[in-house]
């Protein structure tokens, strides 16, 4: 049968954390066997006061101290949309949903109607055909862009960075005028 850590230690079952380790200490440097030499007790009694701060320590006291819990867990079962919790499983009182285990993972939640409509159009309508892309019109204005901001560099001064810009647009143009160039429908 296991002994009281708390007697053990002299202390009452109340007793901090703080005052337990006070009265470990206390009683380790007492019972130790380096200052008890040949006394092959003081060995057990450290050992006994060992083991009752470190039951109190760890929680492993409070643990072996609840009783067990019977009756239903009363939030083993949750409502997936209002979040409300209840001990058995049945339909959430204030949304009329079906409630789902805790212990079985998270529930599926359907979508709104409105929400699941909008995603059935959006998978609907396929893929974009090149007419709906306009090809055209996105390397046209990153060229005239980057020529605009080339230009208000050169304004500025340095001409390094002016010479990048004009750079980039023109060679984003000269790839446009190639992807153009061998796209199979203008090759006929």
């Amino acid at each position: 049968m296991r002994t009281d850590p708390f007697v053990v230690l002299g202390l009452s079952p109340h007793a901090s954390p703080a005052q337990a380790r006070a009265a470990y200490r206390r009683l380790a440097l007492l019972h130790h066997p380096d200052r008890n030499r040949g006394d092959r007790a003081a060995s057990e009694r450290f050992k006994r006061v060992l083991r009752a701060y470190r039951r109190i320590s760890t929680g492993a006291v409070l643990r072996e101290a609840k009783p067990p819990r019977t009756g239903p867990r009363p939030d083993r079962y949750v409502c997936g949309t209002c979040g409300d919790s209840f001990p058995f499983a049945e339909t959430c009182t204030r949304c009329g949903v079906l409630l789902h285990d805790r212990d079985a993972g998270p529930a599926p939640v359907d979508e709104r109607p409105e929400v699941q409509e909008m995603i059935d159009g959006l998978l609907s309508r396929g893929e974009p055909t090149a007419a709906q892309e306009h090809p055209g019109k996105v390397p046209a204005l990153l060229v005239g862009g980057f020529a605009a901001a080339s230009m208000l560099v050169w304004q500025l001064g340095p001409i390094g960075p002016a010479l990048l810009f004009a750079g980039f647009g023109a060679w984003i143009g000269f790839v446009e005028v190639h992807r153009r160039a061998t796209t199979p429908e203008m090759l006929g």
